[in-house]
């Protein structure tokens, strides 16, 4: 008690003599700190720090973190609690005691004003996402009790240019320094026996491959020829020789017992790969995309071949292997031949045969061209282009099985570029090389760069040269009826009489209209007596009018009593005419010009072009809100595009007509809505804490999240995940889990939550096959549960599959999600919403899929029917 009065009176003095203190506190047992008026927190005590949430159980500090700019950790603190410094984006400088033991998860993420970091000797753990996004950090030196460099410790860490590694290290998670673009070198000690996937990745400053006696960690992506890996390494880690396209051949030693995730991921120049004796795995996606890849050698009979290992390597023509290879599901995406081998049988041609005498290729001095359809020398939206070029042979050896490979960048939009297979090019000889260069109507005002190279299976290609062309954007046309006459000797329309109808088509744009098709569609028993009913043009230029008159008549079997008469216009591309609807009543009293194309009317009916274009009926007629909804927050979050699985398709375009409803018809501003496409994990993790921080900042807020993309379960738990784009199918610790975010938005101030979830998780895929499970059935998942005031719909049940409406082209979840809210206006209460999606969905997927799918509503246990009545807007 005395203590407390203590600490109590001097609280009240210091506050008393000068407010020195800012705000102050506890944040463990034994440990209280102090923020002051200059910005220095001091953290004092003995014991360890709480461990911290985003949003649910923010830091005490958390609310003052801009105005950190110091921070103090005394001597008796033995841990740094998880999320503790997040987002304290001016502390620039950072005092670890000297017996702090664990540095926890995201301890300082995003703290960009951080410009240096000395981790003492006491630190055994630093925990994941420990300093990413730290952009400021330029050095960091970690002390020797360090074992494990845990997964994203220092991602993002943009200026760090030095790290020192201590021989105390065993281990380097994943992505641990990820996009650490600044670092130039790195020595590995020969302590570290394993690195994860990625955990160099991105580091473009590194110009040396990195790598210690066990294990080969890091190539540079420039790299090019031919590399041998030392002996002696036991594991090549995951992405090590990713994205490498210049590598043509490379040694693997037969001390190599691992081969990681897309160690080899889009080595384009690989023509032959031996794997040897030692290698007991290769892990999933090693080679994929390795599309030069024709043939495989592998040499134990125990090696486990894991998932994609070779997938998208279309040139793949033989895999030689050792009688007892165990090959996993989908290891190939093509049907090589599957050559078996043993002691009585042994392989042929071991190795990749080598000319004797080799090419030497070289582009020829002043023969690299450019053409297009009109020669203005650009790329015009819309039109066929060639870049050529000469290559020369200065070789003593013929150059077989080249191709012409191009990287477009800068505005690639609608840009497209195929690579071109050259023919042998004997010694001594030229071949001139024609690249063609397409564009569509997508093309933007701007400049593409072509690096083009000549790839050459052994290494003797030429070397990338560049080409940069200016884009000039599409300007359509535009195909209408501006007026029409009708006429007829008495003046009437009569059966019997013939008539004449005449009109003038014009493009009212700027762009010219090519291959241009006019039909004049008749209802039976109207016959034309002179001119035609079909007609074409090559081309109508802006502005250009095309008169057309036709003679018709109706005989006596004409019943109605008006010809309804539709002229249909088509150019090159479908989009951008107009159809028209004449309706001629059976004596009427004929009249001259008259105009249906007034400037008001063209506008608005030009307008509707863009509609035309899209597919579904939900994604048009869009009902708008009279009134606005000022205190809603959505987070989207559309995933249809991924990096290791199969995409999801429509994914993205549920997320983006979502987002519409919710503007037009549901009246949300669009400041309150994060729309996040293929989100990666870091995505996902910033668009909840962008939803909490707003959420934080108002009174009693409704909230929206809607969901599209891939779920995993985890086959031990039964938990259910979302699966960012960046993220394994067949790794949980990559993904989101379902339960985490649920307890995340039932914890924030808002008066109701509303989630939409269209996905599944039992390890299926929106479309046939399995993305996940090991086993190749679906697994029954636990869904997650709702907390606070909280209501799911979910698309499907644990162990279904959530599947697409092909033809209205969106999940099928999400279309009668949106039709109800169409027909509706938005104005529905969510059980009615909830009932009409599950009945819908339920008859709709057997009908369109043959497969079951049954949507849920699942609401918190705390509110009760509560939910039932409430609506969107």
């Amino acid at each position: 008690m005395k203590h407390k009065l203590t600490y109590a009176l001097c609280m009240a003095l210091l506050f008393v003599c000068g407010q020195i203190l800012a705000a102050s506190g506890t944040c463990g047992d034994n440990l209280k700190w102090i923020l002051d008026n200059n910005g220095t927190l001091t953290i004092s005590g003995t014991g360890i720090m709480y461990d911290y949430g985003l949003n649910d159980t923010n830091a005490p500090w958390y609310q003052k973190r801009e105005t950190i700019t110091t921070l103090k950790i005394d001597e008796g603190v033995t841990s740094i609690g998880t999320f503790a410094f997040t987002g304290c984006s001016n502390l620039t400088s950072a005092i670890i005691g000297d017996n702090v033991a664990t540095i926890g998860k995201a301890a300082f993420y995003d703290c960009i004003g951080l410009t240096s970091v000395t981790i003492p000797n006491s630190v055994a753990t630093i925990g994941e996402d420990a300093f990413e996004g730290c952009n400021g950090i330029i050095s960091v030196t970690i002390g020797n009790s360090v074992t494990s460099i845990k997964g994203w410790a220092f991602k993002n860490c943009s200026s760090l240019e030095s790290i020192i590694i201590p021989n105390s290290v065993t281990s380097i998670e994943g992505w641990a320094f990820h996009n650490c673009i600044s670092l130039a070198s790195v020595e590995l000690p020969n302590s570290v026996t394993w690195i994860g996937t990625g955990a160099f990745k991105g580091c473009t400053k590194l110009t040396e491959p990195v790598y210690n006696a066990h294990v080969f960690a890091y190539m540079p992506p420039s790299y090019s020829g031919t590399y041998k890996i030392p002996d002696g390494i036991e594991n090549i880690a995951g992405n090590a020789f990713a994205d490498c396209t210049g590598l043509t051949s490379v040694t693997i030693p037969n001390s190599v017992t691992s081969i990681g995730w897309n160690a080899f991921y889009k080595c384009t120049g690989l023509a032959f790969i031996h794997i040897p004796k030692g290698v007991k795995e290769i892990g999933a996606c090693a080679f994929q995309g390795c599309s030069s890849l024709t043939t495989v050698y592998l040499d134990n009979e125990t090696l486990k071949v894991d998932v994609k290992a070779f997938d998208k390597c279309e040139a793949l023509k033989e895999v030689h292997y050792k009688e007892g290879v165990y090959f996993s599901n989908n290891a190939f995406s093509n049907f090589p031949e599957m050559i078996a081998y043993s002691k009585e049988n042994p392989p042929v041609n071991i190795s990749p045969k080598t000319p004797s005498q080799p090419p030497l290729l070289a582009l020829v001095d002043g023969s690299l061209k450019f053409s297009d359809t009109n020669s203005n020398n650009r790329i015009d939206a819309d039109e066929k282009c060639t870049v050529k070029f000469k290559v020369a042979n200065n070789g003593k050896g013929a150059a077989s099985n080249c191709e012409a490979r191009v990287k477009v960048s800068g505005t690639t939009n609608g840009i497209t570029v195929k690579t071109v297979k050259l023919p042998t090019i004997a010694a001594g000889s030229n071949y001139e090389v024609s690249v063609p260069v397409t564009s569509s109507i997508n093309t933007i005002d701007g400049l593409v760069s072509f690096a083009i190279e000549v790839y050459e299976p052994q290494g003797w290609g030429v070397a990338p040269f560049t080409m940069n062309v200016a884009t000039k954007a599409y300007n359509p046309p535009f195909l209408q009826v501006v007026d029409y006459n009708i006429a007829s000797n008495s003046g009437k329309i009569r059966k019997m009489e013939p008539f004449t109808i005449s009109f003038n088509l014009q493009n009212t744009k700027y762009g010219d209209a090519e291959e241009v098709k006019v039909k004049v569609n008749l209802p039976n028993n109207v016959f034309v007596m002179d001119g035609s009913a079909d007609l074409s043009y090559s081309l109508i230029k802006s502005g250009e009018v095309k008169s057309v008159k036709i003679t018709l008549a109706a005989n006596n079997n004409y019943s109605t009593m008006d010809i309804p008469i539709t002229i249909d216009i088509k150019e090159k591309h479908g989009k951008f005419a107009e159809n028209k609807q004449l309706n001629i009543a059976l004596n009427q009293t004929t009249s001259s010009s008259v105009d249906i194309a007034a400037k008001e009317e063209a506008e608005q009916e030009r307008q509707e072009i863009q509609l035309a274009m899209i597919k579904s009926d939900v994604d048009r007629n869009i009902p708008t809100a009279k009134t606005k909804n000022a205190n809603t927050f959505v987070l989207i979050i559309a995933n249809e595009h991924y990096s290791h699985v199969a995409s999801v398709p429509f994914a993205l375009n549920d997320g983006n007509i979502f987002r519409e409803y919710c503007v037009k018809t549901l009246g949300i501003g669009e400041k309150h809505i994060k729309y996040l496409s293929d989100a990666t994990g870091n995505d996902i993790k910033t668009g909840v804490n962008w939803l909490a921080n707003l959420t934080e900042a108002f009174d009693n807020p409704q909230i929206i999240v809607y969901y599209a993309g891939h779920g995993i379960p985890d086959e031990a738990s039964k938990s259910a995940y979302l699966l960012p784009v960046d993220g394994s199918g067949t790794d949980v610790s990559t993904g989101y889990k379902l339960d985490e975010l649920y307890a995340t938005l039932g914890n924030m101030p808002a008066s109701r939550i509303t989630v939409f979830m269209d996905a599944c998780f039992s390890g299926s895929k929106r479309e046939e096959g399995m993305l996940a499970s090991a086993r190749g059935v679906a697994l029954k998942t636990k869904s997650g549960v709702p907390q606070g005031k909280m209501v799911v719909f979910s698309a499907a049940q644990g162990d279904e599959t959530a599947y697409p409406n092909r033809e209205q082209q969106h999940g099928m979840f999400t279309y009668y999600l949106l039709k109800k809210l169409q027909e509706t206006q938005g104005d529905i209460a969510l059980k009615d919403l909830g009932d009409y999606v599950t009945k819908q969905v339920s008859q709709q997927s057997l009908l369109i899929n043959s497969k079951k799918q049954t949507p849920c509503v699942t609401p918190s246990a705390s509110i009760g029917n509560e939910w039932q009545t409430w609506k969107l807007k």
